[in-house]
């Protein structure tokens, strides 16, 4: 056990329960996809519905100063400052004399950022939108601020539905072992949240503040205790964080609220930079595209710096910046099954999966709680490449993520996919990747395609992987079907991390039923003892549920 009983026994009494996020994210409503092509079902041992929606929220396009239409000032409302506009200036020249310039013009400058050539305004109508874009020359781009948020908190599954919790069984289900107080060592994290409470589990902890936004919100507010939450699943002690060893700077741009601003968020991916950190967790996002957070975002990457952000608590098709940007890692949030959680955005920007359902986590100065979400999911991502980082001197920061993707393991479709990219976060096969000898076959996950379907059947693919580090000369695989005959499949020959799957074609009037497809699969290696027998079998039921009329 990770946290000692007694504490754990007390938070089960307490039932504490949190479930992370925010309703900035339920601004844009998200409505069910009217055609079956548009779902993408999540299948466990439980009843699974289809995520709730298959658009992604654009943002809204702000003329250039070329454009001859006018600017139309008109701020979403509840989704951006409702006085405000980001001017991003395209040389240094204009930047200095629009600074030089704008208090002759009554032009208040909020803020401004001089590495990426930005500037904060207080805009009230039109008229003062379109005097700064005469002003800012032909060259500077135009935003609203969008707000900034924790992710939405996760809704109830359906009735005969839910995901099975972690608790706290998190690091043992990602291969950490027990004696992990030195991962982390050496490296530096930037959390950007909320900001960090004193908690007796990160007493001894290496932490540094910043405070970027001011909060007038006190230990009631709804998400003061976010950040806490979050850097405990990082650098947390007794078994708590992934990478207990590591140094980690709390950069705040979100209040006690749960609330900030893109202009704010980028600001503190450049004092991250600065502050030396090698790794920028974010469990936050916003779908609103600003070029000042994008900009920032590739500062960061140019200096060699890994971002890594939440994907969202929408169960929808989208993802929200700065997650949706190329070269951010993306994370989603499964289960102890390895299911996706209901909840858990799904889209091309998802990297990687980690563990989001019930995890056990600090709270406020003394309390504990269950924590579920994307926000869980994004930092045991952050602290597992810390970790990689700290166990091999020799690897870049870049470098070390790529190694943590490509040692995930295969979940959902086969390959990566919309849902949990490239697969579960498995620091045991991270830690383990150069010893020889390991024979390791893994029944992966079992996929309806929805996108497939016909009239009267539906395919579903076994998911099978090579997770060792050997070549697999003879995999075949047993799989029966509502408890009947098992039939057995040659599979063929898996080089190391190679991926293979074999189609099913199930009745769709069998999936219909309230007592579901049950499929029982088992790896059966013919040359080799598997290293690994405990993944070596896998059960589930599945069902399709009816469209609500």
């Amino acid at each position: 056990m990770r946290v000692k009983r007694p504490l754990f026994k007390l938070i089960l009494l307490l039932g504490i329960v949190y479930t992370g996020g925010h309703l900035a994210y339920l601004y844009f409503p998200f409505e069910a996809p009217s055609d079956p092509a548009d779902q993408s079902p999540r299948i466990s041992n439980h009843v699974v519905s289809s995520p709730q929606a298959d658009r992604a929220v654009s943002s809204i396009e702000f003329a250039s100063s070329e454009s001859e239409t006018p600017l139309d000032f008109q701020p979403p409302s509840n989704l951006a400052q409702s006085d405000e506009l980001l001017v991003n200036f395209g040389n240094i020249d204009s930047y200095q004399r629009f600074n030089e310039t704008a208090n002759l013009h009554g032009i208040e400058i909020i803020a401004r950022n001089d590495a990426l050539l930005a500037l904060r305004l207080r805009v009230q109508d039109s008229i003062g939108a379109n005097q700064i874009r005469h002003l800012a020359g032909s060259d500077a781009s135009f935003d609203y601020n969008y707000l900034v948020a924790a992710p939405l908190i996760p809704q109830p599954a359906p009735s005969g539905g839910g995901s099975t919790p972690f608790l706290d069984r998190a690091l043992d289900w990602l291969g950490v072992p027990e004696n992990n107080q030195e991962w982390g060592k050496g490296i530096t994290i930037a959390l950007l949240d909320t900001g960090v409470s004193d908690h007796s589990s990160l007493e001894s902890s290496s932490i540094s503040q910043l405070d970027l936004i001011e909060d007038s919100g006190g230990d009631e507010s709804a998400y003061h205790g976010h950040g806490t939450a979050i850097a405990s699943l990082i650098v947390g002690q007794e078994g708590l964080g992934i990478a207990p060893a590591a140094e980690l700077v709390s950069i705040q741009v979100m209040d006690s609220d749960g609330i900030g601003d893109s202009f704010t968020l980028a600001e503190g991916i450049l004092q991250a930079v600065e502050s030396g950190a090698t790794i920028v967790s974010m469990s936050l996002g916003s779908y609103g595209y600003t070029s000042v957070l994008e900009n920032a975002v590739n500062f960061a990457l140019a200096n060699d710096v890994v971002l890594v952000a939440s994907a969202g608590n929408d169960g929808a098709n989208a993802a929200p910046y700065p997650a949706r940007f190329e070269n951010v890692i993306g994370v989603a949030a499964v289960d102890a099954d390895s299911q996706r959680a209901d909840f858990s955005n799904f889209s091309s920007s998802i990297d990687i999966a980690a563990p989001g359902v019930d995890v056990i986590a600090a709270w406020g100065e003394e309390n504990w709680i269950r924590f579920s979400g994307t926000s869980a999911a994004a930092p045991y991502v952050a602290g597992g490449i810390a970790a990689t980082m700290s166990l091999d001197a020799q690897l870049s920061p870049q470098e070390a993520a790529s190694t943590v993707l490509t040692y995930s393991d295969d979940t959902a479709a086969p390959g990566k996919d919309a849902e949990t990219g490239a697969g579960s976060l498995n620091m045991d096969r991270v830690i383990n990747r150069d010893e020889r000898g390991i024979y390791d076959a893994a029944v992966g996950d079992f996929y309806l395609d929805i996108q497939s379907s016909t009239e009267t059947t539906t395919p579903l693919q076994v998911t099978v992987q090579n997770r060792g580090t050997e070549h697999l000369p003879n995999v075949s695989i047993s799989l029966s079907q509502n408890n009947g005959y098992p039939q057995k499949i040659y599979l063929g020959s898996l080089s190391e991390h190679e991926t293979t799957s074999y189609t099913l074609y199930l009745d769709n009037s069998q999936l219909a039923l309230e007592s579901g497809y049950s499929i029982d699969a088992e790896i059966q290696l013919t040359s080799r003892k598997d290293s690994r027998p405990e993944n070596d079998t896998k059960s589930g039921t599945l069902r399709i549920l009816p469209k609500d009329p």
